[in-house]
């Protein structure tokens, strides 16, 4: 592990040094008409009835082709045209093209054309063209072409006739795209053909869920098998009934991918889907014949959520695992001003009412899957998990964005992202639709509203252009667009790369939106001395069907997959040879491929200057792929019992939270309650759940306990809970803090309980032995703070509910001996009794004095020691802690991990996967006050977007929070660059409180001598917010490793669910962490207890108990 994780760190640092080195050539240069010679332009005009109002795809543009198209081994380009015609350009050499569409016959003039591939469909060694239609009513002018290639290379060839209908692809739906490529592995290309709705099924409605249902064959996409006719000449058969494709009126097919994402050898689809349906994943069963469905949608099981207006997409290995990760282009703008121009009302109970009808859960921005590998397998298909890290990668926004294409610009080793942008008329903007609501009133009241042609005139442009990321080798991305050489603005839609010029780096081409077609020339061979090997797949299996042979590419101690998939980005396709960036080494170590029926060879010893041309005779062995690993837990669902939380809505109490806080258990206690030397269980309970007595067997199960004291005590919310001996006969009391956000303040039922023990598993409540005290609690630790021989108690206060951030009252209560408890607050804290919105408590001896301190955890609270002074709690912060450490801190663990006898401290944090990104310069803030007097706290949350601090609330959401803003912002357009200085008056933030954070990071505190040192834990601890963290020894050598759960469901529908985190377990290695792997599902994690040396139990919002075991043969996966 650690010879690889210093491996990353190599080639990080040099790319880095290559990107410094070149810092002022940009890597691409934009080449001009006059210099190729390309003069196509997508032109697209509004005309009376045809316009964006009754199309929304009408500006969705056109899609690009590259492939050698006439045998020549140069690359040439097909641009599709909506309205325009079609035009193919044969590559010269030297970046140069001529136009060849009317010879060669693929002009298509008629009907409305979209997307466009290219495949050898009759495999006689010569690429053929499809083009997919739409838009139009009459059917016959929606009908997909087929241009077989004639093999006419004379007199300027080459040439092509059309013969869809002949073949059978002749589809006459809505279409956008088509992925060639054999589904069946019987060794030909088969068809899946990519469509989309229609308007009426685009919005909202309360039919939407009856509307999956529904099926129109227009809409859903198809699958056609290829049949070989008498003449052995393909004949497609449309099998998607069969197939386990789904075929409802709301699939808006917008993009395509075609990979192996689980690793069996069968080719699987993404499918993005605009609007309100979710994207598809489908797993190829490998099951073909009758009665038995090719595929199966596992989108709901691998993925937490997708992007909601999905566009294009691609699928690459963006971190050099072998594992295929999944990206998909959505609409969430880079800038302040964009973001707020499209913000409207959050509007969570549309949100809610699409998951009850059964939608998954969506958000508008770019989604990285990042792919964890196969460790389930349901009815012998392999599963594979995702988790979405788009937001911790820096790729999450990029504006109205249709092509997304992944590949090594610069020749690091790492695959880039090029991403294509802009809209011709944007009619989500929101103060177009304020005056078309404005215009339809008036209307309605006078007769006299606006015409088309004006709404039409008063709707924007989205003049954004294209991105360039650098992979940062560490899963992050930097953007590089105009140090990379995109400095113009050029709206676009589809594109392609390929190696134009032949000198070995990859070209970038795009068909841009009512201007010419751009083409950027790569200079990383020229200009920075990068080194590249091209494999041509092509070359010497002229009549194969390849698409989907893997290519294992090591060189250097580092090792690189691709797979030869030419549909890619949106609309367009890129049938060229493969292009693996090499860091600058002159050869490549070894090559293995896989052709897709199995057969493999491997190449040693592979000059970068040679372009590897293979040949399938050269395949004589068979690969093998590898069985999913060994889970690390064999995972047992406790029956019985579900943690299950209120129904609620805590944003129609205050509407500007950042999250819902009544989600918050369930957190589990430990400890041996009936004397029988095994640990026992205590479950707390949601609002109107009583908490639960769970009693470990002799097998090493759970039994449920009846305890009526529990039960008598449903109607409060336990947020926390701790065994103890209270009344010291000897036997375990257990103490349960109540709390939660959806009471009243002062609420009898947040009353804490004691409730206390026989030794044999029975609890009574001891009903007078805690002070009166109704605060909204969120942890208890037991500590003799005061050294007199019993345990007392530190009850940490998470809020004031309704009022948040208001800080609620913690307190110490003591204990006279025999369980009956006092509040010595003041004695004990003096004057910090409002510490902050507390979440987590742990006692231990941090200054090795023989007296028990505290450590505190709480959002928007720097990390926080209270050193015992004899009885008293003084907060040493400051002394222990290096400053700026505010942060969103959940929950924690303190040990000694580095074994040098002093304790350390692991802290859970909101993590790194969010927009966000809080730092010392880049404060997140909470600025608070009741600005409008009316008796309510507005809370507003502010955060950076580039250089500036600017509140997170949209314009309807600051407004609906305090109505005196809109005689400040009478429009959206006042609003959209507004700071909090420009929304509150100089008095009114002088009577406002302020919170920040700057530490997002969940971090080990390494304790060295006297003073806490922080190490950010790997990248898996930064997923998601962590709730839970368990110090256990996986691997039995003595050290103390992590498992950590976390994940927050219940968010603003804008921020959207953080669900990456999959129970990580982190090995203690020369006492620094390293991941090891997953050790769960995808749940709301919120507790993880011990119950032997082999046994975790894992507590989950709204979801049953699960009890992990580890197997006797404990250690770390083979990583394969």
């Amino acid at each position: 592990m650690i010879k690889r994780v210093y491996g990353w760190l190599y080639v990080g640092m040099t790319s880095l040094a290559m990107a410094c080195q070149s810092g002022e050539t940009p890597l691409f240069n934009e080449l001009t008409a006059d210099q190729t010679g390309i003069t196509f332009v997508n032109d697209v005009k509004q005309e009376g009835e045809n316009n964006v109002l009754n199309y929304p795809y009408y500006f969705n543009g056109g899609g690009v082709a590259v492939g050698d198209l006439n045998n020549d081994g140069r690359p040439d380009i097909y641009f599709t045209g909506n309205k325009t015609p079609n035009r193919l350009y044969l590559n010269q050499g030297g970046l140069t093209f001529t136009d060849v569409t009317d010879k060669a016959g693929v002009a298509a003039t008629d009907g409305w054309k979209t997307g466009v591939t290219l495949a050898d469909v009759n495999q006689d060694g010569w690429l053929d063209i499809y083009v997919c239609r739409s838009a139009m009513g009459d059917s016959t002018l929606r009908r997909n072409l087929l241009f077989i290639n004639n093999k006419d290379t004379l007199n300027g060839g080459p040439t092509f006739s059309e013969r869809a209908a002949e073949y059978g692809i002749a589809d006459a739906s809505y279409s956008t795209q088509a992925a060639f490529f054999d589904y069946d592995h019987d060794g030909d290309p088969d068809l899946f053909v990519l469509n989309h709705s229609l308007p009426q099924y685009a919005g909202f409605s309360k039919l939407l869920g009856s509307y999956k249902q529904e099926k129109d064959n227009r809409f859903g996409s198809k699958l056609y098998r290829n049949d070989k006719g008498p003449d052995e000449k393909p004949h497609f058969t449309d099998v998607s009934t069969q197939s386990g494709l789904i075929n409802n009126v709301l699939s808006f097919g917008l993009g395509i991918a075609v990979s192996d994402v689980n690793a069996d050898g069968w080719p699987d689809l993404y499918v993005s889907n605009d609007f309100n349906e979710e994207d598809y994943l489908y797993l190829n069963t490998g099951q073909h014949g009758p009665g038995k469905p090719s595929f199966r949608n596992v989108a709901r099981e691998a993925t937490g959520h997708t992007s909601l207006f999905s566009m294009g997409s691609d699928v690459a290995d963006i971190n050099n695992d072998a594992r295929p990760d999944i990206l998909t282009l959505d609409m969430l703008p880079a800038t302040n001003e964009r973001i707020k121009l499209s913000s409207g009302d959050d509007n969570y109970d549309k949100y809610r009412m699409l998951l009850d009808a059964g939608f998954h859960p969506q958000t508008m921005r770019n989604m990285l899957q990042l792919n964890n590998g196969v460790t389930t397998s349901e009815n012998g298909l392999a599963m594979p998990t995702f988790s979405e890290i788009g937001q911790l990668s820096g790729i999450a926004n990029t504006d109205w964005s249709w092509s997304a294409l992944l590949a090594d610009y610069d020749g690091d080793g790492w695959k880039d992202l090029f991403v294509t942008n802009g809209y011709e008329k944007d009619y989500t903007n929101m103060e177009f639709l304020k005056f078309t609501v404005d215009e339809r009133v008036k209307a309605r009241e006078t007769g006299q509203g606006a015409s088309v042609d004006q709404i039409l005139d008063r709707m924007p442009s989205i003049d954004v252009g294209g991105f360039l990321f650098r992979n940062n080798a560490d899963l992050t991305f930097t953007d590089v667009t105009k140090d990379w050489g995109l400095t113009r603005a050029i709206k676009a839609n589809g594109a392609a790369y390929a190696d134009l010029d032949s000198d070995g780096d990859l070209d970038l081409i795009a068909n841009a939106m009512n201007a010419p077609a751009v083409i950027y020339q790569n200079k990383a061979v020229e200009d920075r001395n990068a080194t590249f090997l091209t494999i041509n797949l092509q070359q010497n299996n002229p009549a194969r069907q390849l698409t989907g042979t893997k290519v294992w590419v090591y060189a250097g101690g580092h090792a690189q997959y691709q797979e030869f998939s030419p549909v890619r980005g949106f609309q367009s396709c890129q049938y060229v040879p493969l292009t693996i960036g090499l860091n600058r080494q002159q050869k490549a170590d070894s090559v293995r491929i896989v052709y897709p029926d199995g057969h493999t060879q491997l190449v040693r010893n592979v000059p970068a200057s040679k372009v590897l041309a293979p040949r399938y005779e050269d395949a004589t062995q068979v690969f093998t792929y590898p069985q999913p690993s060994a889970a690390l837990f064999a995972e047992t669902v406790v029956s019985g019992w579900r943690h299950t939380p209120i129904d609620t809505n805590d944003f129609k109490r205050q509407q500007l939270l950042p999250y819902q806080f009544s989600y918050s258990g369930p957190k589990l206690a430990t400890g041996d309650v009936n004397k029988d030397g095994r640990n026992d269980l205590y479950v707390a309970g949601a609002k109107g759940q009583a908490g639960v007595l769970w009693l470990q067997q002799a097998d090493g199960t759970l039994r449920q306990q009846s305890v009526s004291a529990f039960e008598q005590d449903r109607g409060s919310q336990d947020e926390a809970a701790a065994f103890f001996d209270a009344d010291k006969d000897g036997d375990l009391d257990v103490y349960v803090v109540s709390g939660g956000y959806p009471f009243a303040q002062n609420d009898p039922l947040l009353q804490d309980r004691l409730y206390l023990g026989d030794g044999r598993g029975n609890f009574t409540k001891a009903v007078n032995a805690l002070p009166k005290e109704t605060v909204a609690g969120a942890c208890v630790t037991p500590f003799d703070v005061d050294h007199d021989g019993d345990l007392d108690l530190f009850v940490g206060a998470r809020f004031v509910p309704g009022n948040y951030p208001t800080v609620a009252r913690s307190s110490v209560l003591l204990n006279d001996g025999h369980g009956h408890f006092t509040d010595a607050t003041p004695i004990c804290l003096g004057n910090a009794e409002k510490l902050g919105l507390v979440c987590d408590a742990r006692a231990a001896d941090i200054n090795r004095d023989g007296w028990p301190d505290l450590v505190l955890a709480g959002e928007w609270m720097p990390m926080t020691v209270l050193i015992n002074q004899k009885g008293k709690l003084t907060d040493q912060s400051v002394q222990w802690f290096p400053a700026n450490t505010e942060g969103w801190w959940n929950c924690l663990a303190v040990a000694d991990f580095d074994k040098d006898g002093d304790m350390d401290v692991v802290a859970g944090n909101y993590g790194l996967n969010t927009q966000w990104k809080a730092s010392t310069r880049t404060p997140v803030t909470l600025t608070y006050s009741d600005f409008d007097n009316d008796g309510n706290i507005d809370p507003f949350l502010a955060y950076y977007v580039g250089n500036k601090s600017y509140p997170y609330a949209s314009r309807d959401e600051a407004l609906s929070q305090v109505a005196m803003l809109k005689g400040r912002f009478p429009d959206y357009t006042q609003y959209a660059n507004a700071t909090l200085t420009d929304l509150f008056k100089p008095e009114e933030l002088k009577r406002a409180s302020q919170n920040t954070a700057n530490w997002m990071a969940t971090t080990y505190w390494e304790n060295q001598n006297g003073r806490f040192v922080a190490h950010r834990l790997p990248v898996q601890a930064q997923f998601a917010p962590i709730f839970a963290i368990e110090p256990f020894d996986y691997d039995h050598d003595g050290d103390l490793d992590l498992v950590m759960g976390g994940n927050l469901t219940h968010t603003r529908v804008r921020i959207g669910q953080s669900d990456a985190s999959y129970l990580p377990v982190f090995e203690n290695t020369n006492h620094q962490f390293q991941f090891v792997a997953n050790a769960g599902g995808r749940t709301n994690v919120r507790g993880i207890a011990r119950l032997s040396d082999n046994e975790l139990v894992v507590g989950s919002n709204d979801a049953p108990l699960l009890l992990l075991t580890q197997p006797k043969t404990a250690g770390r996966p083979l990583n394969l």
